[in-house]
């Protein structure tokens, strides 16, 4: 295997995704959700190389000379986000949580549906989303006095009674979270009916989850987390460890090559207090929308995590960053390496034997995912 090869991506058609943006992407049929496309080799939803049929993985895994990493240590996994409604609350371990998670359930996984596992390898996650049409997410925990304020405020009867004497943003939020189902049920009618005494954004997402999710702690997680409005081109990037939900819109995700969530609230999936706590980042956390590089290569976005997404538009880039290289095309038509076209939702990895990326985007929009390492 050499040289430069189209793929064509996994789709996922979870419950929050929205019903148009993947399936114009890619001009197919709209068919309910389509919530993600993975563009990598992740077993759980491997590209597929479009000349063979073949899984990617399975491809890499039979060569790994192609681009000097197999299916299990391949380093990133790109997708596109198509959000309608929030996503689980949640956060992914650092590279020692992962691998130590990982071995403590060996036996789990021989005897627990894949479903009820914390890790689903030893990987880190770390991730970043570039906004492709605005998105809000909310990411990491406030400042405690502001979350303290916004409980008082919002919620008199039940901070008084039940969260007037903790100092400690985790604190407020392990104690929302271990409520029994009747308190939490009295706090979340109290917010409900209190909501207007809040800023709109914060009003505007506790009305929606207390519609979707009454009853769930989640609900109180606008007062307790930080609230990102990215607009078109703009990029955050969340370390491992940091709480964080994307609430809607559309874009360009990058992450470790990790399916390891750990999932707190917003969601009937499985839910570990204990491990979510052990693993998240207790502190205060706040956002900002990332800083990039600019030269003849593109727009780039470098991730601490040991990746990099590069935004090549309306022009001609040239790149010799190591292999691999997954492209995808997201507007107009492109031309790889003055060969290979990628039209609008057209994917491709370029192998090691390919030493640079010459790309003509002029009229085009493509994203470059990259490793560090």
């Amino acid at each position: 295997m050499n040289g430069i090869y189209k793929i064509v991506p996994a789709v996922k058609d979870y419950a929050w995704g929205n019903e148009d943006f993947i399936a114009d992407l890619l001009s197919i049929e709209k068919n309910g959700p389509m919530a993600e496309m993975w563009i990598g080799a992740n077993r759980q939803g491997s590209a597929v190389v479009e000349e063979t049929g073949r899984r990617l993985c399975d491809v890499l895994d039979e060569d790994p000379s192609f681009c000097g990493f197999t299916s299990e240590n391949f380093p990133f996994l790109m997708k596109v986000l198509a959000i309608a409604h929030c996503l689980s609350i949640q956060c992914h371990p650092d590279a020692v949580q992962a691998k130590a998670g990982y071995a403590a359930e060996e036996e789990k996984r021989r005897t627990v549906d894949r479903k009820l596992w914390n890790y689903q390898d030893a990987n880190q996650k770390a991730e970043m989303a570039y906004a492709l049409t605005p998105m809000t997410a909310m990411c990491g925990f406030r400042p405690f006095e502001q979350a303290r304020q916004m409980l008082k405020t919002a919620v008199p009867n039940l901070f008084e009674e039940y969260l007037s004497e903790i100092g400690i943003i985790s604190g407020l939020f392990d104690k929302l979270y271990r409520m029994d189902p009747e308190t939490l049920s009295f706090g979340e009618a109290e917010l409900l009916k209190n909501a207007d005494l809040l800023s709109e954004d914060v009003r505007t997402l506790v009305l929606e989850l207390g519609d979707r999710y009454f009853g769930d702690p989640g609900v109180f997680s606008p007062l307790l987390m930080n609230i990102i409005h990215l607009k078109v081109g703009e990029a955050v990037y969340l370390k491992p460890r940091i709480l964080h939900a994307y609430i809607y819109g559309n874009g360009v995700e990058l992450m470790n090559n990790s399916d390891n969530v750990l999932r707190g609230g917003l969601t009937p999936k499985h839910v570990d207090l204990d491990e979510l706590e052990k693993v998240m980042e207790p502190g205060t956390y706040i956002p900002r929308p990332m800083e990039s590089v600019v030269d003849k290569g593109g727009k780039h976005f470098v991730c601490e995590g040991g990746f990099t997404l590069t935004v090549m538009e309306n022009g001609s880039f040239v790149n010799s960053i190591p292999a691999p290289r997954i492209l995808l095309c997201t507007r107009g038509e492109a031309k790889v390496n003055g060969e290979l076209v990628l039209k609008r939702g057209e994917c491709c990895i370029v192998g090691s034997g390919v030493d640079s990326v010459a790309v003509d985007a002029t009229e085009a929009t493509v994203f470059m995912s990259t490793s560090n390492n």
